[in-house]
């Protein structure tokens, strides 16, 4: 079975063949890799990824990799034209870090998101758990997805994380949402952290409710580089593709569109 890794962090100095020396080992045909932008604290800590960087790598990849840009609310100058100017030069997509400071129906964001409707690009939303400790929850509740999501009707919105803690919220505004999807990245490093069979709880619960082909998955990486949450490595991304092959309440078209053609199909490939 293909499998798309919709959710792969990299650093500016990453290199290509790091990134598909990890594909490989996984087991895992196509990845899409993830630019961030912190706004202000972002500039302090110097995390910010850079578009430059994504298509580098994207370029030097044989075709295995796609990018996803990210931008702030806090983004200085006409973040509507950054973001169109990203998409014309190959992304595909945005990423967006609200606990970093601003929620996501943030009005700054408006233009940006006319841009990714009308050109049919997905925007991926960090919801619910925060990935460093000085970030900020308050920001990640995925309720406010759902002004983003009716104001827009034709925006593609994916709530990363499935939302966690607030899985309820997730799955509401999916399900009343025509335009919304849910990733399950980290589910399983959240699973051995806070609870013992998440990952199968949430796809058992999430595909009957949505359907299977509102789903999709992501790795994070080979390493997490996140002090707060232990890092297994390549062997937790391998162990997470086999749970999931290994529900036996999922249809085998089911897994192949939580796995690969859900991610293919957002992204216009």
């Amino acid at each position: 079975m293909k499998i798309f890794d919709m959710h792969i962090h990299v650093g500016n100095d990453t290199r290509a063949e790091d990134v598909i020396a990890f594909l490989n080992s996984a087991g895992i045909d196509k990845a899409a890799i993830l630019g961030v932008d912190h706004g202000h604290a972002g500039v302090l800590r110097k995390t910010k990824v850079y578009d430059d960087s994504l298509l580098r790598i994207v370029s030097e990849s044989c075709g295995r990799i796609v990018g996803i840009s990210a931008i702030s609310a806090e983004t200085e100058g006409d973040k509507a034209a950054i973001f169109e100017k990203a998409l014309d030069r190959g992304l595909l997509g945005l990423k967006l870090y609200p606990h970093s400071g601003f929620y996501p129906d943030d009005e700054r964001l408006n233009e940006v998101y006319e841009i990714a409707s009308e050109r049919n690009a997905p925007v991926l939303i960090h919801t619910g758990i925060k990935a460093q400790i000085y970030q900020r929850m308050i920001f990640n509740n995925p309720t406010r997805v759902d002004e983003v999501a009716t104001r827009f009707p034709n925006l593609k919105i994916i709530i990363m994380h499935a939302g966690y803690p607030w899985l309820n919220e997730a799955l509401c505004v999916s399900r009343l949402n025509p335009n919304v999807y849910i990733d399950l990245t980290f589910l399983d490093v959240l699973e051995y952290t806070f609870e013992e069979g998440l990952l199968e709880s949430v796809v058992k619960r999430f595909s009957r409710v949505l359907g299977a082909e509102k789903i999709v998955w992501g790795s994070e990486g080979e390493h997490l580089d996140l002090p707060a949450y232990r890092d297994d490595g390549i062997d937790r991304v391998k162990k997470c593709i086999e749970k999931i092959l290994g529900f036996n309440f999922l249809k085998e078209t089911e897994k192949e569109n939580i796995l690969y053609n859900n991610a293919a199909r957002l992204l216009g490939l």
